[in-house]
């Protein structure tokens, strides 16, 4: 603290300083008061004008604007600097008189031109005011004034970022970071632009570093969660969640975001919980629609009853999935290849509930298989993209078929259990949506099935979501695909999806080489009635 030489402090305030490390600012101000009133000396006069603004910057961090101004106007009876003007404008500020916080702020740049905090400030009304261009130049010549000082950096990435401009943004973001990797919202803004240029993995590191250095931070915890689920990192993203309810029970906005994580991964019983909590909260179009969506799963005519009833915004997509139930006509067929396995699955579903440990025992025994046999399912993301699993997902899914919802729940719950992979997950919703589209349409167009799956594919992981969307653009020869052998799931159903594209026949399909690529074009045309060797 910047103290006189000789400190002059009342009598009255003695037993106060007592055995003190640090002075009262109260104490200071009360002796300096009493000596200059008395001195009259320009030395003391300086140092009461100093700690009156330590006592306004005091006010202001408790929002006391009253006492706040009180401390101006006596440091500005006895001199009014630039400081006077600087400190009228923030509270101005925090009044929210922008016009006259301007004012303020830039009476105090023309008697000081080179006071970073002003330039900064001034930036910060420009910044509220949509005034960008003028705001990045206050920020920019703060920073010029101040080369420590990296919170402008930042703000100008703000800027950038609200004028659509946002890799310009993530680059001032990036700047800050590397000059102090200790700044923590340096570091939080960054994650937030990579979010929105989908750079998923560069984001999932921006935030952790920020919850390194402020484990407190909500926003980026939350907004990580986001991130994870777009690695197809779910059971990571799980558990944040879980923390983040420790100390925020009641926020209808992550008791929904937290009821769609628990159905990505098929606990849909606790997602009903969950998103009941919400609607008890919250009456928001988007939380009474996913109230009745996870309702769906768990009761499903319940769930159609409050399809039929949720907000206007909804309602085109609500009255859609309720025909789309009505009109299902199952079970899908099981072409020759699944047919043992269908047999094997069926015997371990029960009242359309697929019994997990049951059928822990149709799959060859290892360790998580092992573990699902003994009661326990691992709670943990692991990096599973294996082709020979989709045989399997193909023959629970056909054998779950008498009920779309039904499918869905079985297929996510094995995919869960014996793979805790997302980017399995995202390949075995990708197959439902392929089944369910050609049965209902009775062939297969792929880009109304890009169309009408990827934005749900993308929640489960972005990019498979992504090279699903872009299967269109992409050229390629049949003859290449009927030669090659896939050993990983999501280059299997991608090679799928161009096959059946050009409308394969039988003969085609049985010169294929991959045999579980076979096994899913034969099954799909067999959904979709071409059994014999004409083309569909």
């Amino acid at each position: 603290m910047n103290l006189p030489l000789k400190l002059p402090v009342l009598a009255e305030d003695l037993a106060l300083i007592a055995d003190q490390d640090r002075i009262p600012l109260d104490v200071i101000v009360r002796g300096l008061e009493a000596e200059y009133s008395i001195s009259k000396d320009p030395y003391y006069q300086s140092y009461l004008i100093y700690f009156y603004y330590e006592k306004v910057k005091s006010a202001l961090n408790v929002d006391d604007l009253e006492t706040a101004n009180d401390y101006v106007e006596r440091a500005g009876k006895l001199e009014k600097d630039y400081r006077y003007d600087f400190f009228k404008g923030l509270i101005y500020v925090k009044k929210q008189e922008y016009e006259l916080a301007e004012i303020c702020l830039r009476s105090c740049i023309s008697r000081n031109p080179s006071f970073s905090l002003a330039h900064y400030e001034l930036g910060n009304i420009l910044r509220a005011k949509k005034e960008f261009e003028d705001a990045i130049e206050e920020y920019q010549k703060a920073f010029e004034l101040d080369q420590e000082f990296l919170l402008p950096v930042v703000r100008i990435g703000d800027c950038y970022l609200e004028m659509g401009e946002v890799r310009i943004a993530c680059d001032f973001y990036q700047v800050a970071a590397q000059r102090d990797p200790n700044f923590h919202l340096a570091h939080a803004r960054l994650g937030v632009a990579c979010n929105m240029l989908q750079k998923y993995d560069r984001a999932e590191r921006a935030f952790k570093r920020a919850l390194e250095l402020n484990s407190e931070d909500f926003e980026s915890a939350l907004n990580l969660t986001y991130t994870l689920s777009r690695l197809g990192k779910h059971f990571e993203a799980l558990q944040i969640f879980r923390k983040l309810l420790e100390n925020n029970p009641e926020d209808p906005v992550l008791l929904n975001e937290y009821a769609l994580c628990l159905r990505r991964l098929g606990f849909y019983e606790e997602a009903k919980v969950q998103i009941d909590k919400a609607s008890e909260l919250s009456n928001e179009p988007f939380i009474v629609y996913n109230k009745a969506l996870l309702t769906l799963f768990v009761n499903e005519r319940e769930g159609i009853k409050l399809l039929e009833k949720v907000p206007e915004q909804f309602q085109s997509r609500a009255l859609e999935l309720i025909d789309y139930l009505k009109s299902w006509t199952g079970p899908l067929v099981a072409s020759r290849c699944v047919e043992e396995l269908v047999f094997k699955i069926k015997k371990c579903i029960v009242r359309g509930e697929l019994d997990l440990q049951r059928l822990s025992f149709v799959l060859p025994q290892n360790e998580r298989t092992n573990l699902v046999r003994e009661g326990f399912l691992p709670m943990q993301d692991e990096q599973i993209d294996d082709a020979s699993w989709m045989k399997f997902l193909l023959a629970v899914a056909v054998s779950s078929s008498e009920d779309p919802i039904q499918m869905e729940k079985n297929v996510t719950k094995t995919v869960v259990a014996f793979c805790s992979s997302g980017i399995m997950l995202a390949v075995a919703i990708a197959l439902i949506r392929l089944l369910m589209h050609v049965k209902v349409h009775g062939g297969f167009d792929l880009e109304s099935y890009v169309n009408d799956t990827v934005f749900d594919l993308q929640e489960y992981h972005w990019e498979f979501a992504r090279k699903v969307s872009h299967t269109d653009d992409e050229t390629f020869s049949l003859d290449e695909i009927e030669s090659k052998t896939f050993t990983s799931a999501s280059e299997l159903f991608l090679a799928l999806l161009k096959v059946l594209s050009v409308n394969p026949t039988l003969e085609e399909v049985n010169t294929m080489r991959d045999e579980n690529l076979k096994c899913l074009c034969k099954n799909v045309l067999e959904v979709m009635g071409c059994t014999t060797d004409n083309r569909s």
